[in-house]
């Protein structure tokens, strides 16, 4: 997989772009196993290489996301200033990830300032689009399947 099909990553500068990759190691999970938990520290972000990732608030709870695409990113947490996972993330199928050290992923963009411009409006126009598309999924869940009846 090469980092530019990862919506963060485009723009950026391909000598950043190659050392990014030498930061990520790939790890395959089975089916049914957990990348990480809910409130596990967030030192790291995930780009899903294979498979599917289902983001579940905590370990039983309900599923709030479905990461299905190349180069989808998650847990992102570290990447905004949160020192803990908000999410589960739970493998619905045999998936492989490239994990990467939220640290030095940050050092490495930080130290070209143009790429740093690039990747956090990148980042943000990500979170916002995962926003809009769960508040899809809310607004599904709050129609109703048949229009309120009025009383005569």
């Amino acid at each position: 997989m090469r980092l530019k099909q990862s919506d963060i990553f485009q723009g950026l500068n391909p000598n950043i772009l190659k050392a990014i990759m030498a930061i990520g190691t790939r790890h395959a999970f089975p089916e049914g196993t957990f990348v990480y938990h809910r409130d596990d520290p967030a030192d790291f972000i995930y780009i899903l290489m294979q498979g599917e990732v289902r983001l579940h608030l905590g370990d039983d709870g309900t599923e709030v996301f479905v990461i299905a695409g190349l180069g989808e990113v998650f847990g992102w947490s570290s990447l905004i200033g949160r020192k803990r996972h908000t999410l589960s993330a739970f493998c619905g199928r045999p998936s492989t990830v490239l994990k990467m050290d939220q640290r030095r992923l940050t050092a490495l963009i930080e130290a070209d300032p143009d790429s740093s411009i690039v990747f956090y409006r990148q980042l943000s126009r990500a979170l916002g689009n995962r926003l809009l598309q769960i508040y899809d999924t809310v607004a599904e869940c709050a129609e109703p399947d048949e229009p309120p009846q009025r009383g005569d």
